[in-house]
C-alpha cells in the first residue's frame, strides 16, 4: 500500500505507457527534489528542523513528526519520498489541521510549528517525511527531513524513524 493524497490512484494503460510513466515521475521527482535542495541551501534565515532524533515503534502504534521553523509561514507542505524512490506529496496545510485517512496534519503559524500524526502505523509508511516551508518573504522554500524505515512485513512487525540534521544549516 503506497500512501497518497486523497482523490490520486495510479493508473496503468499499458505496460510501455506505465515504464515510461514511471521514468518520468522518477525524473520530475528528482528534478523537484533537486531544486528543493538547491533552492534550501540558497535561502539564508529560515530554519526549519524535524524531530525526534529517532523513534521505534510497533506495528500499529501512533508517531508524531514535528516542524519547526524560524519564521512565520506561508505555506507548508508535507511529502514522503518511499523506499522505491516516490515522491508523492500528502498535505498542504498552511494553518489549521487536516485529516486524511490515518494521517492528521496541524500547522499553527504563531508558534511557528506543524506536525504529521500518523494513526496505527504499518510497514507500508517507510520512507523520507519532508515538511517543506515557505514564507511570505520572496524567497525560495526551506525544508527538513524526516526517515520513517520499516521493517519487511515478515520480520518483527516495527519501524525505526531516523531524522537526518536539517537539510542546510545556519
Amino acid at each position: 500500500m503506497t500512501l497518497t493524497p486523497s482523490g490520486f490512484s495510479k493508473v496503468s494503460y499499458s505496460e510501455n505507457v506505465s515504464v515510461r510513466r514511471g521514468n518520468i515521475m522518477k525524473r520530475i521527482a528528482g528534478t523537484v527534489l533537486g531544486l528543493l535542495f538547491a533552492q534550501v541551501c540558497c535561502v539564508p534565515g529560515v530554519d526549519v528542523e524535524q524531530s525526534p532524533p529517532a523513534l521505534s515503534l510497533q506495528e500499529g502504534a501512533n508517531s508524531t513528526l514535528q516542524c519547526n521553523f524560524s519564521t512565520y509561514p506561508q505555506n507548508v507542505n508535507w511529502y514522503l519520498k518511499n523506499p522505491g524512490g516516490r515522491l508523492i506529496h500528502l498535505v498542504y496545510v498552511p494553518s489549521g489541521t487536516k485529516q486524511f485517512g490515518r494521517l492528521t496534519a496541524t500547522t499553527v503559524p504563531t508558534e511557528r510549528r506543524s506536525s504529521l500524526h500518523i494513526s496505527s502505523s504499518q510497514t507500508t509508511d517507510s520512507g523520507t517525511y519532508f515538511c517543506a516551508v515557505q514564507h511570505s518573504a520572496p524567497q525560495a522554500p526551506a525544508a527538513s527531513t524526516q526517515t520513517l524505515r520499516g521493517l519487511s512485513p515478515s520480520s518483527s512487525h516495527s519501524h525505526t524513524v531516523r531524522p537526518p540534521q536539517g537539510i542546510c544549516s545556519a
